[in-house]
């Protein structure tokens, strides 16, 4: 994809996702889904995007759109999303063909959750791609942080 036409494709996509978080009103399930159905319908190289969502001692997936060959829940301490949430940062690896970036999410010092996009073929996720997953995990942290206090109210 030529450089001009993806830069306006995830401004859009930043646009699409801010202007329907502002719409929810705190509903932050909805913007999950919103944000994953958006991401996979917009950009093809992504082959899968979910959330999983961090429960016991557990990551539970929420909602997802594609195929990823990840469990339904996966056990702290195994995998990428461990080391994701250890390392309390944006994750990419290389896996065969595919490229799995994972992006955490906290409310405070407390992971809530990681975003998780798989493209394909590898070099389809560049710098502008994980710029906006991090703006995303932004997002939801402050979402989560904004429906929690308005709970407290």
């Amino acid at each position: 994809m030529d450089p001009m036409r993806k830069a306006d494709l995830m401004d859009e996509i930043r646009s699409k996702i801010g202007v329907m978080a502002d719409k929810l009103e705190g509903d932050i399930e909805a913007l999950y889904r919103y944000v994953i159905e958006t991401l996979y319908e917009h950009v093809s190289t992504y082959r899968y995007v979910g959330i999983y969502l961090t429960r016991g001692y557990e990551f539970v997936r929420f909602h997802y759109a594609g195929y990823s060959s990840h469990p339904p829940v996966i056990r702290f301490g195994q995998g990428l999303h461990s080391l994701t949430a250890a390392r309390g940062k944006l994750v990419r690896e290389r896996v065969g063909r595919w490229t799995e970036v994972l992006v955490p999410f906290y409310k405070g010092h407390h992971l809530i959750g990681e975003l998780v996009v798989i493209g394909e073929p590898e070099d389809g996720i560049d710098e502008e791609d994980l710029a906006l997953f991090r703006e995303i995990a932004s997002l939801l942290e402050a979402k989560v942080k904004e429906c929690n206090s308005s709970r407290d109210d």
